[in-house]
């Protein structure tokens, strides 16, 4: 496939993709403001939410801050029990930082798709569209998973 081509098809493909996360998702408001975190700690759980556990560094430089302001931030957020820190076993001295249950429940609870929004979006399409467009959704699943097992995240 020609470059110019694919690239036309990959920018269809996310104006689709966030539309419907904008059609489907919702934020709760109540439940960010119930967790009593500034913008620098929901950012880093989204983070750890979407990319699962990752060094200290690696939070720090997402979120373009130092290091010691990173495990300080990180720390608020041990304490209120939505991440657990651990130490890398092949190396002591680098952190792990990852989402509790409890954190993840918060996080889905916050940002979650509403089903019966999707339902009432799906039940627009033709049988032989629905199942294009789990083929491809799973197709998507599949890139994302292995993209994820490739990218050094921890």
């Amino acid at each position: 496939m020609e470059e110019k081509n694919r690239q036309e098809l990959a920018d269809r493909c996310l104006e689709a993709v966030q539309f419907l996360e904008r059609e489907v998702r919702t934020y709760d408001l109540d439940s960010w403001q119930a967790m009593e975190v500034t913008m620098s700690q929901a950012k880093t759980l989204a983070l750890l939410g979407n990319l699962g556990p990752l060094r200290m560094g690696v939070i720090a430089g997402h979120l373009g801050s130092g290091l010691s302001a990173t495990t300080a931030l990180v720390e608020r957020l041990v304490d209120k029990d939505l991440v657990r820190r651990s130490s890398d076993p092949a190396d002591r001295r680098v952190v792990i930082c990852e989402l509790t249950d409890s954190g993840r429940e918060a996080i889905e609870r916050a940002m979650c798709i509403d089903p019966i929004r999707l339902q009432e979006v799906l039940a627009l399409l033709r049988d032989e569209q629905l199942e294009v467009v789990v083929a491809g959704l799973e197709l998507l699943r599949t890139a994302g998973s292995q993209l994820r097992q490739g990218s050094a995240s921890i």
